[in-house]
């Protein structure tokens, strides 16, 4: 039975249960607690209180005991006695906003989580030029839908609790395409499924490391996966990076694992040629150390051959690959996946079911579907041809800026670094026109200052949409001179 008639939860009875042997009566103490309720909010005004019996019943007290209590805060004027109707919390001057005592500890936790929220401001971007979103208008609705619904009749009988790995099926599938694109070898109970490579950077922490070790971290960085490290109280060592990617040789003995983005270096856009690749496992090796490798959009490329994936050159179970759906085809979808080495599967697996118990099963044998169907590597194919077009429109838009600013490269990925050739406050020119903001380079920074620019995206928008935005980009730049 709830305390309060007019709210969907209860008040918890515990502040006002009596403590019997303080010496203050129990109705003065009543009193007081229903007193501090209503001051502090937490009975809102017009709550109407349970009659004098049955909340004499609930606290174990006398029914005169209540009474008392009702008719002192009646008379204060902090509840109202209607005849026929009940006992109300009076709205009146009374009430007052709760405030928590602040110590040193709650404000050095919410300056951490006010830096945490920080870098996922840092990551967003609006308009058509955001970095990260794939074109939503080109998402092959009409043959998800068929899957879907197959994926529903087959399942219809089958809607208990998963696998927290996955569906066998999706993570076959999986399997199967990361070997055809990426080169990536791997069976399918290496393979977790995942919401999102965010949540792979959670579960790679929770496994391969603890509060205070240290991680090698890309500077500039992705800053989402930045937040995941810093969450868990990892300590950021940074690597610096330049045209090709990260810088091996400036890696840190002392470090429980490295963060790298090899394919696409996310924000500058390089590639890491073999020979650092060769030299990133190496120093994984002599270090006992593990790489995290972000294979966030490598499926887009058209330009080149790309190399493949960096597990795929790992011969001492070092690398765990992370990849995502939410490039490829929608980032609504929530789905990711991270391939462990196989000495840490069990491991992998049994962290995922500590900290979830997996996906949805129709939307993993829709996307199971999808896959072996063939209709993701059609996808695949059309989106290319039609990013290449933007990433060619984009590339002509930005001429004009040459002189002030270079481009990082450009051949892989959905998105290119204007990357500023003297100082230059990006912060301040991110804001381009009402609803379009950029990405500045300086905010993915961790430790280096010299790394001034914007991160722009040209596949969230139409052919025009991306000629038009990056026109008001080159206008708004040149003004600031």
């Amino acid at each position: 039975m709830p305390l309060l008639t007019n709210m969907m939860e209860p008040l918890r009875l515990e502040p006002l249960f009596p403590e019997r042997g303080t010496g203050e009566p129990l109705a003065a103490q009543l009193a007081r607690r229903l007193r501090d309720a209503v001051e502090n909010g937490t009975l809102a005004p017009g709550t109407k209180m349970l009659g004098s019996r049955q909340l004499a019943l609930r606290l174990g007290i006398a029914r005169n005991t209540v009474t008392l209590a009702f008719e002192q805060l009646v008379a204060e004027g902090y509840l109202t006695s209607r005849s026929g109707s009940g006992t109300f919390v009076t709205p009146s001057r009374f009430q007052r906003a709760r405030r928590p005592t602040v110590t040193r500890s709650s404000q050095a936790e919410r300056a951490r989580f006010a830096a945490l929220r920080g870098r996922f401001d840092a990551a967003t971007g609006r308009g058509p030029l955001r970095p990260g979103m794939p074109s939503l208008a080109s998402f092959p609705r009409a043959a998800w839908n068929r899957c879907a619904r197959r994926a529903l009749s087959a399942y219809a009988g089958d809607i208990g609790y998963g696998h927290a790995s996955g569906l066998d099926s999706l993570r076959r599938e999986i399997a199967t395409h990361v070997r055809q694109f990426r080169g990536v070898s791997a069976l399918p109970e290496q393979v977790i499924v995942v919401e999102g490579a965010q949540s792979a950077f959670h579960l790679a922490s929770v496994v391969l490391a603890r509060s205070g070790d240290s991680i090698a971290i890309e500077d500039p960085c992705y800053a989402l996966a930045r937040a995941a490290f810093e969450l868990y109280g990892l300590q950021l060592q940074a690597v610096r990076v330049d045209r090709d990617g990260i810088l091996p040789g400036e890696l840190p003995a002392k470090a429980r694992f490295a963060f790298v983005t090899p394919t696409h270096q996310f924000p500058l856009g390089g590639t890491l040629p073999l020979s650092r690749r060769l030299k990133l496992l190496a120093w994984a090796k002599r270090h006992e150390a593990y790489v995290i490798e972000d294979d966030y959009d490598s499926e887009f490329t058209s330009r080149v051959r790309p190399l493949p994936a960096l597990q795929s050159l790992d011969r001492d179970e070092r690398v765990i690959y992370v990849g995502s759906f939410s490039k490829t085809l929608a980032p609504g979808l929530r789905v990711g996946y991270l391939i462990s080495p196989p000495h840490l599967a069990s491991a992998f697996r049994v962290a995922r079911a500590s900290t979830s118990l997996g996906v949805s099963l129709h939307l993993q044998a829709t996307l199971a579907q999808f896959i072996g169907g063939g209709h993701f590597a059609r996808h695949i194919r059309r989106a290319n041809a039609a990013y290449e077009t933007r990433r060619t429109i984009l590339a002509r838009a930005l001429d004009p800026l040459a002189d002030s600013f270079e481009t990082g490269p450009m051949q892989v990925g959905l998105h290119v670094a204007l990357i500023a050739r003297r100082r230059f406050k990006d912060r301040a020119a991110s804001e381009i026109s009402e609803g379009e903001r950029l990405v500045p380079l300086s905010e993915l920074s961790v430790a280096r200052s010299d790394c001034r620019g914007f991160v722009l995206g040209f596949t969230n928008g139409s052919d025009d949409e991306i000629a038009s935005a990056a026109d008001r980009v080159c206008r708004r730049l040149r003004n600031l001179g």
